[in-house]
C-alpha cells in the first residue's frame, strides 16, 4: 500500500510540473488585447486604412497605445492555441479571433508609418511584430487562416522592402536575422487536410449525428425501418452487391443502380463502408461493415445546408442538385474524398497555383458535383496567395543580403518554385528586383526594392 501510494504521489508530481512546464499561450494575451481594444469611429477606422481624415493621429495612437502594448507581448511569444476544437463546433465558430487580430495588425503597421521617417528602429519592429502575429493568425489549419496571414504577411513585406534600402547597416543586418527566425506560414497541404477534416467531414457527421438525434414520425415510418442487411458482396463479375431481408422476411440482392421492391442502391463507398438507399422519395444509410441501416431525414439535410452555408448558398447547392436531396450526401462524400486527395498532392511545389486549380476544376466540371464547383475555383486563387506572401518574404531576406554584400548574394539563395535555382536578381533604373519563378495573376512574383 505504501508503495502505491508512493507511485501515486509520484505521478501526480510529474502531472504538476508537467502543467507548470507548459509554455504560455500567445491567445490567452491576445484575447486581453482584443478586450483593450476600444471602439473606433469611422474616421478612425478611415485614418487606420490610410485614408485622408480628419482625426488627429497623436490622439489616435494614446487610443490604441494599451491594446497595441499587448498585442506586441502576444506576437513575441512562441507558442498560440486558439482552443477552438473545430471537430466539435466546425467551422460555424467563424474564428472569431481573426477579426480582431487583422485590426490590431493593421493598426501596428500604422504606427510604422508614423515613425518611419524619425525612428527608423521602432519602424522596423513593428513591423517584426506584424509578422510574427500573421503566424498565429494563420493557426486555423483553414483556408481563412491561411488567407489571413497571407494578407498580413504582405502588408508589413510591402511596408519594409519599399524602405528597405534607406536603413542604416546595423539595422538591416538586425531585420536579416529577425526575417529569418519568423515562424514559417501555414503549409498548404495543411490547410487543405483541415478543409477535409472540419468542413466536409464535419459536416458529413453533423447530418448524421443530427439524424440521431431527430427521430422523428417521418424516420420511424422510413422504409428502412423493415429492412435488415443480411450479407454482402464485393468484386467479381457482379461486383457489389448487398443482401436484403424486408419486414415480410423476403430475401433479395441488390446491385449497385439496381431496384429491387421499389429500393435502389445509388452509391456506395466500400472504402468508407456507406451506401445509400433510395426509395419514393426516401433514403436509408447503409453502414457495410456492422451491416446496419439508418434513416436519413432529407428534408433535414436541406436545413442543415441552409444553417451552416446560409440560405443564399444552399439554394444555389440544392438547385444544381434538383429535388434529389441524397444526391447531396452522395457528393458531400466524393467531396471529402476529392480533398484528401488534394491535400496528398499538395506537397509538391507548384509553379502556377490558379493553373493547377483551373484543372482540378476541369477535370471535375462534368462530374456535376455542387460542392466541388462551390470549392475548386477557390482553391487555386487561395493557394496562388499565400504561396506568394512566402516568396516574397523569402525573396525580402535575400534582398537584405543584396544590399549588405552586392548582387552576387542572391546566387545563395534558392527559389523553392525553381527548381533547385536561386532567385533571379537584377538591377533596375531605381534599385533591384528579384524574381521568383512562382507565377500569380500569370506574371512572375517579385519584389522590387527601390534605391534611397
Amino acid at each position: 500500500m505504501k508503495l502505491v501510494r508512493q507511485l501515486v504521489s509520484g505521478l501526480l508530481l510529474v502531472a504538476a510540473c508537467g502543467a507548470a512546464d507548459a509554455p504560455p499561450n500567445a491567445a490567452d494575451v491576445y484575447r486581453r488585447a482584443f478586450e483593450a481594444l476600444p471602439k473606433l469611429t469611422d474616421a478612425e477606422s478611415q485614418l487606420l486604412r490610410g485614408q485622408p481624415s480628419g482625426v488627429n493621429a497623436a490622439a489616435l495612437s494614446l487610443k490604441l497605445a494599451p491594446a497595441l502594448e499587448i498585442y506586441r507581448q502576444a506576437a513575441r511569444m512562441e507558442n498560440c492555441d486558439w482552443g477552438f476544437d473545430l471537430q466539435k463546433t466546425g467551422p460555424e465558430t467563424l474564428l472569431p479571433h481573426i477579426s480582431p487580430l487583422m485590426n490590431l495588425s493593421r493598426a501596428a503597421a500604422w504606427e510604422a508609418e508614423r515613425v518611419k521617417a524619425t525612428d527608423p528602429a521602432a519602424f522596423v519592429a513593428w513591423h517584426e511584430d506584424a509578422l510574427r502575429s500573421s503566424a498565429h493568425a494563420g493557426a486555423g489549419a483553414l483556408m481563412i487562416s491561411g488567407l489571413v496571414e497571407a494578407s498580413m504577411r504582405m502588408r508589413s513585406l510591402g511596408a519594409l522592402c519599399t524602405n528597405l534600402a534607406a536603413l542604416p547597416p546595423d539595422l538591416l543586418a538586425k531585420l536579416g536575422t529577425q526575417l529569418a527566425a519568423l515562424p514559417p506560414p501555414q503549409d498548404f497541404q495543411k490547410i487543405m487536410q483541415g478543409e477535409k477534416a472540419f468542413c466536409i467531414d464535419w459536416f458529413i457527421r453533423r447530418l448524421f449525428d443530427k439524424q440521431r438525434e431527430q427521430q422523428t414520425a417521418a424516420t420511424a415510418t422510413n422504409f428502412a425501418a423493415r429492412l435488415r442487411m443480411s450479407a454482402m458482396v464485393a468484386g467479381g463479375p457482379v461486383g457489389l452487391k448487398i443482401g436484403l431481408e424486408g419486414a415480410g422476411g423476403d430475401n433479395f440482392w441488390l446491385g449497385l443502380g439496381q431496384r429491387r421492391h421499389g429500393i435502389e442502391l445509388v452509391s456506395a463507398d466500400l472504402k468508407r463502408g456507406e451506401a445509400v438507399l433510395f426509395k419514393n422519395g426516401q433514403a436509408a444509410l447503409v453502414l457495410l461493415q456492422e451491416k446496419r441501416i439508418e434513416p436519413i431525414n432529407l428534408k433535414l439535410i436541406n436545413d442543415e445546408l441552409s444553417a451552416v452555408l446560409g440560405k443564399d448558398e444552399a439554394g444555389k447547392m440544392l438547385k444544381g442538385a434538383g429535388s434529389n436531396s441524397m444526391q447531396l450526401v452522395r457528393q458531400l462524400m466524393e467531396t471529402s474524398d476529392l480533398m484528401g486527395a488534394i491535400a496528398a498532392a499538395s506537397a509538391a511545389p507548384v509553379k502556377d497555383p490558379e493553373a493547377w486549380g483551373k484543372a482540378i476544376q476541369e477535370e471535375q466540371r462534368k462530374a456535376g458535383n455542387v460542392f466541388t464547383a462551390l470549392l475548386l475555383p477557390a482553391i487555386g486563387t487561395a493557394r496562388a496567395r499565400m504561396d506568394a506572401a512566402h516568396a516574397q518574404e523569402l525573396m525580402l531576406r535575400v534582398a537584405v543580403d543584396v544590399l549588405r554584400e552586392g548582387p552576387a548574394a542572391a546566387a545563395r539563395s534558392r527559389d523553392p518554385w525553381g527548381d533547385g535555382a536561386p532567385f533571379t536578381c537584377r538591377q533596375t533604373a531605381d534599385g533591384i528586383e528579384l524574381v521568383s519563378q512562382l507565377q500569380n495573376k500569370g506574371a512572375s512574383v517579385s519584389l522590387h526594392i527601390p534605391r534611397h
